[in-house]
């Protein structure tokens, strides 16, 4: 009987040790991964870039803005590449768990250090009025 005393409340701590492993992992790993094919590019080439929702939420992009280009001039700016002639609608949703890639040919950008910033918007509906709701980053890479 004193084995059984001892083996309880063994597995209960082996069981604790597995659940802060596990949640250690899941938090650690970006809600939304923004990863780049290359780490520097020429200006006018197409930039890879794969998106993975690790979220438990679909996530929508913005028709007339899906991506911005931030430069890195001591801090980080954003800049508009073209005017949006269009309504603001959610569009390019990705579900839950899944993943997306694209291409970006970038406009005539000045060289230096850059970074996608991608606005999204959690839990929304395709088609409806594009609300950002996060905002997640690409690693920094140099237009030479």
């Amino acid at each position: 009987m004193k084995k059984e005393y001892i083996l309880i409340p063994l597995l209960l701590v082996i069981l604790f040790l597995v659940l802060i492993i596990i949640q250690g992992y899941y938090q650690n790993k970006e809600e939304v991964a923004v990863s780049l094919d290359k780490t520097s590019y020429q200006k006018g080439e197409k930039l890879k870039v794969a998106i993975e929702n690790n979220s438990l939420k679909n996530i929508c992009f913005s028709s007339c803005y899906p991506y911005l280009l931030e430069k890195k001039d001591g801090e980080w700016k954003a800049y508009i590449y073209e005017d949006c002639q269009k309504a603001n609608v959610n569009e390019y949703c990705i579900n839950p768990k899944e993943k997306k890639a694209f291409e970006i040919e970038l406009p005539l950008v000045e060289t230096g250090s850059h970074r996608i910033s991608l606005p999204v918007c959690l839990d929304c509906k395709e088609g409806e009025a594009f609300q950002e709701s996060a905002k997640f980053y690409s690693d920094e890479f140099t237009i030479k």
